[in-house]
């Protein structure tokens, strides 16, 4: 593990909110060579409070960041941490390690035109956290969720690796079918250019209806929690509803649409966090 470049230990405002004693979890960098990105794959980790003085293996979800994002996002915009370390000293979610990686920040954690940033996070990131840290690396005890870009990610991740993940937060997805908005940085993303241009048939092919067929087809179905901001300038909340409609088709009770107010921001971002946590920790103690 690299040296610890920043580390935080809440107490004051959250101990003042829930009126106990400083109770906070640690945030870490660290890396990992990358064979399929060519370079580090750097990534923050999230322990919760008393991982050092335990043993036991705790359940792990990958936060994913937006375009243009890197892994300091979650913790430094999103209220990551603070909302970790609420949700576990209130005994609403079990104590659980994030991970908060980047691929690059116009990635798409996909293998696209530029990158193989689903290669690296499956085949490079997720075997060296679970070599190196106390998680459980079964199925029930692995999730996902993302924002915006990292919306797409999750969502298309869990549908082409279900036996992976036991639940997914797919938060203001940036999911469009069939194609993006000229304002969308997909739009600019090198993940889907051929001959220095967007290409549609390369983002129709990596988008998520491409894999609903074979996903129908899996024995395993991932619980998905569905959210966007009504007044989102991208037509997010629209892709949202048209997504829940068609995966509830083919895992009925296993999946969730909540739009909320605001718009494709981070204060929007930092409000659907807590309730995907939760959601994906209810469905993940349902599994055997």
């Amino acid at each position: 593990m690299k040296t610890m470049t920043w580390l935080r230990r809440l107490g004051g405002a959250l101990a003042l909110c829930l009126g106990t004693a400083a109770f906070g979890g640690e945030l870490l960098s660290d890396s990992v060579k990358s064979a399929a990105l060519g370079t580090d794959l750097p990534f923050t980790i999230y322990l919760p409070d008393g991982y050092k003085d335990g043993a036991a293996k705790l359940p792990v979800v990958y936060l994913l960041h937006g375009a243009g994002g890197n892994e300091l996002e979650w913790a430094r915009k999103g209220g990551a941490v603070e909302t970790l370390d609420g949700l576990i000293k209130r005994g609403l979610i079990r104590p659980m390690i994030a991970i908060m990686p980047t691929a690059g920040p116009d990635s798409w954690w996909t293998d696209g035109a530029s990158a193989k940033a689903e290669t690296a996070i499956m085949t490079e990131l997720m075997p060296y956290v679970e070599g190196k840290f106390r998680v459980m690396p079964e199925r029930n005890g692995r999730a996902i969720a993302g924002l915006s870009m990292g919306g797409y990610g999750a969502l298309n991740l869990s549908l082409r690796y279900p036996a992976k993940f036991c639940a997914a937060g797919i938060i203001s997805p940036a999911i469009y079918d069939p194609l993006p908005p000229e304002t969308s940085a997909s739009r600019k993303a090198a993940q889907f250019m051929r001959n220095g241009q967007f290409d549609a048939d390369t983002w129709k092919a990596l988008n998520y209806p491409a894999h609903l067929d074979k996903y129908s087809q899996s024995p395993q179905k991932v619980p998905m929690w569905i959210v966007s901001g009504d007044h989102d300038f991208l037509g997010i909340a629209v892709m949202s509803a048209n997504l829940y409609w068609r995966v509830l088709k083919l895992q009925p009770k296993l999946a969730e649409l909540r739009v909320i107010d605001g718009d494709h921001e981070w204060m929007t971002f930092r409000d659907a966090l807590p309730d995907a946590l939760q959601y994906i920790d209810r469905q993940c103690t349902r599994l055997p």
